[in-house]
């Protein structure tokens, strides 16, 4: 999804990090990392909630790279009750000073309507990630400092403190803090610790890396909801690069019509 697709958005991979220890830089990098030119990933969204009911959703993501903008579709397949739902996202280079578009197609209504930028800090069709989560990461959200370099399950990394300029919230993204653990040698995030008011509110987890056609590649990972106790789990079960996806499957049309 940006999780989610950062997830769902972080399916992933990146050159060796600069020796540069600038936090701001190494954010860059990882916002910049090599995917290839397009990519199609089967993903299952495993939600379980704090009474322990377990809920499964099954998507298709496309994703293709236009230059320093991003074009993504994610397209629901079951279960019947979100079957046909379709999200449509356009994340614009930051320099453009745009915020990124977003698109919701509801089969039920059969009616694509766009979502407001203060509404994406809501949750992603009742998940644990937000739709902020599942954009590509703007990194002009916040200011870094480089706390410590360690070892994390086994992985060296750098722990980046990110934060909001007048230490509010953020209004695109709901958060006024995070810690971002970032594996120096793949270019991956593999912890993500969310922040509102002083008070961590989710945890962002990667369980699983594979190399898939020369690209490291999130296979698992896990948000957690502090908050109301719940957690939601992205399973990547097939990922593709470089297949030469044509534009016209990111479209609104194509949330109509489906993914060919």
């Amino acid at each position: 999804m940006r999780m989610f697709l950062y997830s769902l958005g972080l399916a992933l991979s990146l050159p060796a990090l600069a020796d540069s220890l600038d936090p701001t830089a190494i954010m860059r990098e990882v916002r910049d990392r090599d995917e290839g030119a397009d990519r199609r990933s089967a993903v299952t969204l495993v939600q379980t909630m704090a009474d322990g009911f377990v809920r499964e959703r099954q998507l298709l993501m496309l994703e293709k790279e236009y230059g320093e903008e991003r074009k993504s579709t994610l397209y629901f397949t079951a279960p019947s009750d979100t079957a046909g739902t379709g999200i449509l996202m356009h994340s614009y280079a930051e320099s453009a000073a745009r915020e990124d578009d977003q698109w919701l197609y509801l089969p039920a209504l059969r009616k694509t309507r766009r979502i407001a930028t203060n509404s994406k800090e809501g949750p992603f069709l009742g998940t644990d990630f937000s739709f902020a989560d599942i954009e590509r990461m703007r990194v002009d959200d916040y200011q870094y400092q480089l706390l410590r370099e360690e070892t994390y399950k086994d992985r060296p990394v750098q722990v980046i403190e990110a934060t909001t300029a007048d230490g509010l919230e953020n209004p695109r993204t709901g958060y006024s803090r995070r810690l971002v653990y970032v594996d120096r040698e793949r270019g991956l995030i593999l912890r993500d610790e969310f922040y509102r008011g002083g008070r961590q509110i989710k945890t962002f987890e990667v369980l699983e890396v594979a190399q898939i056609e020369g690209f490291w590649t999130v296979k698992e990972s896990l948000m957690s909801n502090l908050l109301e106790g719940g957690s939601t789990r992205l399973v990547r079960a097939e990922a593709d690069y470089n297949l030469g996806l044509a534009d016209q499957n990111f479209s609104e049309r194509a949330l109509r019509n489906g993914i060919r």
